[in-house]
């Protein structure tokens, strides 16, 4: 915009007041024609005034009349080519009284007999102001007139020479071909480029098109990685900036990547531009292959992937073409997918683990693992506890998932599990739990029962059950159990052992607590296994059976249930327990530590355990703890007795009505 006054109005005079904003051919067109015509007539219409009153001034009276008049003729064609007529009729009013002021110069002959070499220049201005058509007719008028006037003896106020008429008339007829060849020239160029305006503007419409309907971003950057102004429309969307035109590539990319990894970066772009690598290689090497797009102000965050390539430009210049793809839906599908796969992964080996299991047991394993999830919980809401515990009772309930997790060859679950003992461990140890490692245990303690849930879907999958009330179904399951905790553990020893079960009085398991019974058994059998059985190799030395046995009894009697639990192995190694708890500090009498009845009681100790280190089956200190811990929930008692080389029996009493009074479930 000008903001000049004189050359704003010189404009307007000139443009006749139209606005040609927008400029196409059609409209520079038009202007030039607009800008001659007024040109035309000022000039044109000055000097018909000029010679009028020069005309007027000598006396040549009907000369004078005769501009003057052609004269008005012309400004009135100023005016109206500022309203809204059409332009032809501007035109007319200016070429037609040019039309007369020539043939009145050809009549007249003019200034010394020049005034023929006036029309020259009308064909031209005739077609270029009105078109071929009205142009050429006015023109031949023009040319039949000065053809009279140079020719015909009378028609002109003056004679003219044969050869000066000829030669009139020729360049008239030339000065009109030549101007209806360039203007049929013109007119061919027009269309051929409105024809090319067209293909450009359509083609030009496509890329707008597919620039605004790509779902990918794409933009260009120079050598700085200053984005051009020309970019799609989803680049805005995917790095969430609504103007992108001359910022830094790299500087968008400050969150995202840290300092040293946008010189990384740097670099890249320099080998892009220099074209140091073919394009599989640049791909092969490109930083933002796929990355996390963190927005500088928002922080916003989307997986993106990226792509860049060079583009020659004109005069040597070039540019870096990117094309960057949002494959944050893509990334949240493939981890879906991968966790749904993984969890589909966990069930079918789940259902491997689970198939080889008689259901009424797996059932029962489910059912003692919800009970201890529930005193876990139980645990944790119990503000009269403190850290150390908490952290000594849900060990053992964890403990005791785990046990019977092995028992059933649940590999997999038990394995979580043992990675679980490992972290309550250590902080059984310590003084004081934060609430953020307590958070830890309850969200590893949440998966866990997830998976028990998996167990529990994949039961109901298998078949349908049917417990009934017959108590040899409750003596089986307990049997079948306890020949598990034998056999596996003997199995992963690399021992043999078995168990005899030489009495079960119904009454024990109807009117006990069979759960915590289960428990306490499942604890001692995996201890006389582990501790107890000698290897085949030694049994045979010592003139045993190379299979170790374990013998099992339950009584009832006068609302007392007994429980007999023995084993044919080594005994106690006092010797051993005794070292142990000197170095854990549990006896400091000297006197105490040669009596076997006091060491017989800190086996029972949690923490403490003669095994070398802690694995699957022993080694935790957990086992004869959880069970002193059960007997004393169940109000009940236990004895040991043990000689060397012959083996060790366990003999515990338990009152029948303990469970109502301890709150501790029956079955």
């Amino acid at each position: 915009m000008n903001d000049n006054p004189l050359k704003k109005f010189f404009i307007n005079v000139m443009t006749s007041g139209k606005s040609f904003d927008g400029m196409d051919e059609a409209r520079m067109d038009s202007l030039v024609r607009y800008i001659l015509l007024n040109s035309l007539i000022f000039m044109g219409g000055s000097l018909l005034f000029i010679f009028g009153f020069e005309n007027l001034s000598t006396g040549l009276y009907a000369a004078a009349f005769f501009d003057i008049l052609m004269g008005c003729t012309t400004l009135l064609g100023f005016v109206v080519l500022r309203t809204n007529a059409p332009f032809i009729v501007s035109g007319l009013l200016t070429v037609v009284p040019f039309m007369f002021l020539c043939a009145f110069f050809a009549q007249s002959g003019g200034a010394q007999g020049s005034g023929v070499l006036w029309s020259y220049s009308f064909p031209m201005m005739a077609i270029f102001l009105l078109g071929m058509k009205v142009g050429i007719i006015l023109s031949s008028m023009l040319f039949v007139f000065i053809g009279l006037s140079v020719f015909l003896p009378g028609f002109s106020m003056m004679t003219f020479e044969t050869s000066f008429a000829f030669r009139t008339v020729a360049v008239y007829a030339l000065v009109l071909a030549c101007t209806i060849v360039y203007e049929q020239t013109k007119i061919v160029k027009d269309r051929w480029v409105a024809r090319l305006t067209s293909a450009l503007k359509a083609e030009r419409d496509e890329v707008t098109a597919m620039k605004d309907n790509l779902k990918d971003g794409v933009f260009m950057m120079d050598a700085d990685f200053i984005i051009q102004p020309q970019y799609s429309r989803a680049l805005g969307g995917i790095l969430s900036e609504e103007s992108l035109a001359g910022r830094s590539f790299l500087e968008l990319l400050s969150s995202s990547v840290q300092q040293k990894e946008r010189e990384t970066l740097h670099d890249y772009f320099q080998m892009v531009i220099n074209r140091s690598y073919d394009a599989q290689m640049l791909e092969d090497i490109n930083p933002l292959h796929q990355f996390l797009y963190v927005h500088p102000a928002t922080g916003e965050r989307k997986n993106l992937r990226c792509s860049f390539a060079s583009v020659d430009r004109d005069k040597g210049q070039v540019l870096i073409l990117g094309t960057i793809h949002d494959s944050t839906v893509e990334v949240e599908l493939q981890a879906q997918l991968s966790e749904e796969e993984s969890k589909r992964q966990e069930e079918m080996h789940s259902l491997f683990e689970v198939i080889h299991v008689e259901p009424r047991v797996l059932n029962d394993f489910i059912e003692d693992a919800e009970y201890e999830f529930d005193r876990i919980n139980a645990i944790l809401k119990d503000q009269s506890l403190d850290s150390s515990k908490i952290m000594v009772q849900i060990y053992q309930c964890v403990h005791a998932i785990k046990s019977n997790a092995v028992i059933l060859g649940l590999k997999r679950f038990a394995a979580k599990l043992h990675l679980l003992e490992d972290v309550i461990r250590d902080l059984r140890e310590q003084e004081a739990v934060s609430f953020e490692e307590i958070l830890h245990i309850t969200v590893e303690l949440d998966k866990l029962m997830k998976i028990k849930d998996g167990y529990r879907n994949l039961i109901d999958r298998i078949k349908a059950f049917n417990f009934g009330s017959d108590r040899m179904q409750e003596e089986q399951v307990l049997v079948q159990t306890l020949e598990r905790v034998v056999s596996k553990a003997a199995e992963d020893l690399v021992k043999k052992a078995h168990l005899t079960v030489s009495a079960i009085d119904p009454r024990a398991l109807s009117q006990g607590p069979r759960r915590a019974m289960k428990e306490i058994l499942t604890q001692l059998i995996r201890n006389a296994v582990y501790h107890g059985i000698e290897t085949p190799e030694l049994r045979e030395q010592y003139g045993k059976e190379s299979s170790g046995s374990i013998e099992l009894s339950i009584t009832m009697k006068n609302d007392t249930i007994g429980i007999n639990l023995s084993d044919d192995g080594k005994g106690l190694d006092f010797d051993a327990i005794r070292e142990k708890a000197q170095s854990m500090k549990l006896i400091d009498d000297p006197e105490q530590l040669k009596d076997k009845n006091v060491l017989t009681r800190v086996l029972f100790s949690p923490g403490f355990s003669t095994a070398g280190e802690a694995d699957m089956h022993a080694g935790r200190g957990v086992g004869l703890s959880l069970v002193r811990d059960r007997l004393k929930e169940l109000k009940g008692a236990v004895k040991l007795l043990t000689e060397p080389g012959k083996g060790t029996t366990f003999k515990i009493v338990l009152p029948a009505e303990a469970a109502a009074s301890s709150g501790v479930r029956t079955a």
